[in-house]
């Protein structure tokens, strides 16, 4: 596909997400503080925290208008998880397999994801 159909798709995407109500997602933290979850939400644009939730949930609540959105700030998230992602040790890898399970439950809501690699993928 060209970058001139791929950008105006991309365009075009964006633009449905601007009119949506955000929903609520409840990301499983997986040992990741709070407050660590916190920054993290308040550094990935288009994800806000849920106010007043419980901080010794085992979920995170946030919300975010495209559930693609929401799969950035889950793989930004599995950096925290597991730093040394070449070898993670038994603990490490039951939280990576929780977020995949959470990445698999996710992925049918997810329209757009393939456009947005092929526009990552552009960029690089």
């Amino acid at each position: 596909m060209g970058k001139v159909k791929i950008y105006a798709k991309l365009f075009w995407a964006q633009f449905k997400t601007k009119f949506k109500k955000a929903k609520e997602y409840e990301v499983p933290r997986c040992g990741v503080s709070y407050t660590k979850m916190a920054k993290l939400a308040d550094e990935v644009q288009g994800i806000k925290a849920v106010k007043d939730q419980d901080t010794k949930a085992t979920t995170f609540k946030v919300t975010a208008k495209a559930p693609e959105i929401v799969f950035g700030f889950v793989s930004q998230m599995a950096e925290l998880v597991v730093p040394n992602i070449d070898s993670p040790s038994k603990k490490d890898q039951k939280k990576l397999n929780e977020l995949g399970v959470y990445i698999r439950k996710l992925q049918p809501q997810m329209k757009d994801l393939e456009l947005y690699q092929q526009a990552s993928a552009l960029m690089n």
